[in-house]
C-alpha cells in the first residue's frame, strides 16, 4: 500500500496537535476485520456502528487510547476508515464484496 493513513488528534483549541498516528501498512488480519466489520455495521443504527468504527481504528493505531479517541474529529475518523475500506476493495477479487 502506498498511501499513508494518518490520524491527528487536536487539543480543544482545534489547532494544536496533541497526538499523531500514521501507517502505510494494512495487515492481513485487519483486512479480515474490516470485511467483517463492514458487514456487521451495514444497516445498523449509529449507536452500534460508531463505537465499532472507533474500536476498529484503535486496532490500526494501538496507541490510540480511549481518551484520545474521544477527542478525535469525526471527519478524520471517517476518512481513516474509508481509506482502509478502499484499500481492501482494491484487493483482487474483493471489488464485488460488501466492503
Amino acid at each position: 500500500m502506498s498511501a499513508k493513513i494518518n490520524l491527528k488528534i487536536y487539543d480543544d483549541d482545534e489547532v494544536t496537535v496533541i497526538a499523531e498516528f500514521e501507517t502505510n501498512r494494512i495487515r492481513w488480519g485487519v483486512v479480515e476485520d474490516v470485511v467483517e466489520l463492514s458487514e456487521k455495521i451495514e444497516g445498523r443504527p449509529e449507536k452500534e456502528s460508531i463505537p465499532a468504527m472507533g474500536k476498529f481504528i484503535q486496532t490500526i493505531f494501538p496507541k490510540l487510547t480511549d481518551a484520545l479517541l474521544r477527542k478525535a474529529d469525526v471527519t478524520d475518523i471517517t476518512m481513516c476508515f474509508k481509506q482502509i475500506v478502499n484499500t481492501v476493495k482494491n484487493i483482487e477479487g474483493a471489488e464485488g464484496k460488501n466492503v
